[in-house]
């Protein structure tokens, strides 16, 4: 507006009356004082910043990642943290980035209120170098066992196990707790299989594991028993009350054999990675045996290749086990055993083999067992 007012001043004094001729003195050219109206400035407000928030920008780069195992996507970067889904195994998923120490990696997850989830990186296939994904979140102090002096009837669990609803695998699931978590024990089935703990997930913040994935401090005494139903038995914690007889009943027959196995399972590239299987067994009345096939598919045939297999038991008996392959026993076959988990096992590609699971009869009343056999392609 200042550039342009003398040029406007000009022009009105251009257009002004002209001056009569009759006097010789030139009048003075009219002097016009401009008067601009007064502009007051206010300051501007600050603009307020936008919350930060974790919602992912359409521009961020991520990586596929394919789970390996059934794995629960959490709030955040912590086994405590609120589960937000369940991802089964050999499901694809889009990584965004991890925690400072690797130990679990954010992706899009669109249940979350943000857009985005944590999975443990233990639980997952990624290509390349997980670490070239950009630190995102400092290091939870939940992925490391804790520092402070251990509470009794304390353990931590060993592997990525599954949190039941009662003591044994045919329970619901609850969750999945991850290798280091802590947890406290509160409780035992009467024939310590199975402990109940503190989760807060759980009917009346309790819960049940395997005793199997447990490391235990010290061994823990008085803690209150449980049947097998996770009902609390009457007696003297710690100690196991005289069970009623017939506690057990002889599991029912089936018609697998050798030739007819109960299941024909395949490991291929594109196929799951870990596959379980769940039955019951008896001796010596009964179904005493069961039969399961499977196949490695390898670039070759022939080629030699490792299986990790896992044997969770509930009962009062236990179970022996033999595999062969092309007919004859497999002579490096470490055996495997209730409790066991990740045991190695080498086996050819291409070549059915035959796992043959027996409940052990030397007893004369009934030795029940109900399992669950998995087997992996990684421990």
């Amino acid at each position: 507006m200042r550039k342009f007012l003398p040029v406007l001043m000009l022009f009105l004094a251009a257009c002004a009356p002209a001056t009569p001729a009759a006097t010789a003195t030139p009048s003075p050219l009219p002097f016009f004082t401009a008067t601009l109206p007064v502009m007051t400035t206010q300051p501007r407000p600050p603009t307020a910043e936008a919350p930060t928030t974790n919602a992912p920008s359409q521009a961020a780069p991520t990586t596929s990642a394919t789970t390996i195992v059934q794995v629960n996507v959490r709030a955040a970067p912590s086994a405590d943290s609120a589960a937000l889904n369940l991802l089964p195994a050999g499901v694809q998923v889009q990584a965004t980035g991890r925690d400072s120490a690797g130990a679990w990696i954010q992706i899009l997850a669109p249940e979350a209120a943000n857009g985005l989830g944590w999975v443990t990186a233990v639980a997952l296939e990624i290509p390349g170098d997980a670490k070239a994904l950009p630190v995102v979140a400092e290091n939870s102090p939940a992925t490391a066992l804790p520092t402070t002096p251990t509470p009794a009837f304390s353990a931590s669990v060993t592997s990525q196990i599954n949190v039941r609803r009662g003591p044994a695998a045919s329970f619901e699931s609850l969750g999945l707790l991850e290798a280091n978590t802590p947890v406290t024990l509160t409780g035992i089935n009467q024939i310590s299989t199975w402990y109940q703990i503190e989760y807060a997930g759980g009917e009346n913040g309790r819960a049940w594991v395997a005793a199997a994935y447990l490391k235990i401090d010290g061994l823990p005494s008085g803690l209150p028993l449980f049947d097998t139903q996770g009902n609390p038995l009457s007696g003297e914690a710690g100690t196991t009350p005289t069970p009623p007889p017939a506690t057990y009943s002889a599991a029912p027959e089936d018609v697998d054999s050798a030739e007819n196995p109960a299941v024909r399972l395949t490991f291929a590239p594109s196929g799951p990675r870990l596959i379980a299987y769940t039955s019951d067994l008896s001796a010596p009345f009964g179904d005493a045996a069961d039969w399961l096939e499977f196949t490695v598919v390898t670039p070759q045939d022939g080629q030699a290749t490792i299986l990790y297999f896992s044997l969770m038991c509930e009962g009062n008996g236990a179970l022996h086990a033999e595999l062969r392959q092309n007919g004859l026993l497999a002579q490096d076959f470490p055996g495997l055993l209730c409790g066991q988990y990740d045991v190695a096992v080498r086996v050819l590609g291409g070549q059915p083999a035959l796992l043959k699971l027996s409940a052990d009869g030397s007893a004369t009343d009934i030795r029940y067992v109900r399992y669950t056999l998995t087997i992996s392609t990684q421990p």
